[in-house]
């Protein structure tokens, strides 16, 4: 992807979050959020990594870029681990999903999904009290990120309790 269309699609990110996360979900996500519906908000985390104040959901949103070697399917199957991880270990309360990113083909000039690139939302993350979570289960969804996929791009952004 050319810098030019990921910085755009870095600023649409940064600038319309909701709208973005709102339309993932209407456009059939790859991956569905499991659990039970979370409750709004979270707590801002500690010390240095303290967030402003946010009215709605903290969530980590990433441009990933499937590597020469991985698959769709097994960055998929680790984005089900890392909420699996998270769901045996008592976090109820965040949702995962992954969405395609429109890019412009260059023959056409129209927008068509990426077949190498999606952007993962990570809404309400649990910050785990400087725990770093590390066991088998860490490493096996970690492990499956490592082999399928790099992070292009990474924004902590707060989406809106009114959107």
């Amino acid at each position: 992807m050319s810098p030019k269309v990921l910085s755009i699609a870095a600023t649409a990110l940064v600038l319309f979050g909701s709208l973005q996360a709102q339309s993932a979900l209407a456009q059939g996500p790859l991956t569905q959020p499991k659990g039970p519906s979370p409750a709004a908000g979270a707590p801002p985390l500690p010390g240095k990594f303290a967030a402003p104040p946010c009215d709605g959901d903290v969530a980590n949103v990433r441009v990933t870029e499937i590597i020469p070697g991985g698959t769709m399917e097994g960055y998929l199957q680790a984005v089900a681990a890392h909420l699996g991880w998270y769901r045996a270990h008592g976090f109820k309360n965040n949702e995962i999903f992954v969405s395609k990113l429109m890019v412009e083909d260059p023959a056409s000039h129209k927008l068509v999904y990426s077949k190498n690139q999606v952007v993962a939302f990570h809404i309400r993350p649990p910050y785990m009290g400087g725990s770093t979570g590390h066991d088998a289960g860490w490493d096996t969804f970690h492990n499956l990120y490592r082999k399928n996929s790099n992070i292009v791009k990474e924004y902590d952004i707060c989406i809106p309790r009114t959107h």
